[in-house]
């Protein structure tokens, strides 16, 4: 009878290590994968980060007022360009009906904000602008 040879065999290594090979190259693939998503998700919220600052400085902006503009806000920049999409109106009281002291126009502001050194992220809003009307401020109930 034969003596039995003890530890591995040159076979036994090889197949050993084309698991550990195969194992190992699928297991990098996953973890690239998850990065990737990772980086996606990130840009995404980077994104949504910046047109949340850029709409809540353009929502209290009033077009008419300041129809372009360029503002710093913390590490963004904003600049913005606003063009009227309708005619002014006078706006009308709720209780009363007759004509208020603003006039009100719809705008398109078009805007682009960037974070820092990254690329612009361009925001299409349409956004009321009002003026008031000195001649109707001595108007009254």
């Amino acid at each position: 009878m034969p003596a039995r040879q003890e530890g591995f065999t040159l076979l036994e290594a090889v197949v050993a290590l084309t698991l550990l090979a195969v194992v190992g190259g699928a297991l990098f693939a996953w973890l690239n994968s998850a990065f990737r998503s990772m980086q996606r998700v990130e840009a995404a919220e980077l994104r949504i980060e910046t047109a949340r600052v850029a709409m809540a400085y353009l929502e209290r902006m009033n077009p008419a007022l300041e129809p372009a503009g360029r503002v710093r806000l913390g590490h963004y920049r904003l600049e913005w360009r606003s063009s009227p999409l309708s005619a002014s109106k006078a706006a009308v009281g709720r209780h009363s009906g007759s004509p208020g002291i603003y006039d009100v126009t719809l705008f398109r502001v078009v805007a682009n904000i960037r974070a820092g050194d990254g690329t612009p992220q361009t925001l299409q809003l349409e956004l009321p602008g009002y003026v008031v009307i000195p001649a109707r401020l001595g108007d009254g109930p």
